[in-house]
């Protein structure tokens, strides 16, 4: 993985300001002005068209805002890839937040370090399986390759350390940006971290790809 390449791939290209400012305009009216249910599509739609274009090893990979159509469809999709994902480990993980606060025989140290173990269990499982699940989608363009558990669990068997090690670097970095933005320019920090996260998940798209398509073809 480049990681460099993915924390500079942004000033290569010529139009940068515009197209990130856009994203951190959209980011920003999405947080702060509570337009995030309908701008909150865009800012995934771009999130996957980066992984898409990182992945085709496309000259460009920073897309622009032009096909706006194309952008919020995607999200859309994307969304509701993200939302069954966080329900499916959500309900998983109050299930057993649950059973450390109601079982009689835990402590309570025990059961306070149980609750953050699996809290933060989830917080990485929804992250690592849920871009896994929009990088399948953002490859094949189908909606239902993002709940193909058998190809997904493949490509994570093979590519689960450097699916880790992307989930981590972009939580430090995405953590680091935000306070760098002190607040108000948060959401222009942090899209251009959104940015460098989906253009990691594309780059190791290039690398699962064949994984992929072994998968499906057996």
């Amino acid at each position: 993985m480049n990681y460099s390449q993915a924390l500079s791939f942004t000033f290569d290209d010529p139009q940068w300001v515009r197209k990130i400012a856009i994203g951190g305009l959209i980011a920003f009216l999405s947080f702060y002005f509570g337009l995030i249910i309908f701008l909150g599509f865009l800012l995934i739609g771009y999130y996957l068209q980066v992984i898409r274009n990182v992945s085709r090893n496309e000259e460009v990979p920073l897309p622009d805002w032009s096909d706006l159509g194309k952008i919020f469809l995607d999200g859309i999709l994307g969304s509701i890839i993200l939302f069954v994902y966080v329900v499916l480990i959500g309900g998983i993980g109050a299930i057993a937040i649950v059973y450390f606060a109601t079982h009689p025989y835990i402590h309570q140290a025990e059961m306070v370090l149980g609750i953050i173990s699996v809290s933060l269990t989830m917080i990485v499982a929804i992250t690592v399986l849920g871009n896994l699940a929009l990088v399948q989608f953002a490859l094949t363009g189908n909606f239902g390759a993002a709940f193909s558990f058998s190809v997904l669990s493949d490509v994570l068997k093979r590519q689960g350390g450097n699916l880790f090690a992307i989930t981590v670097f972009s939580l430090i970095l995405n953590g680091i940006l935000l306070c760098v933005g002190l607040g108000i320019f948060s959401p222009f920090t942090n899209f251009w971290g959104l940015v460098v996260q989906a253009h990691l998940f594309g780059q190791l798209a290039m690398h699962w790809q064949p994984d992929i398509e072994t998968t499906q073809s057996v």
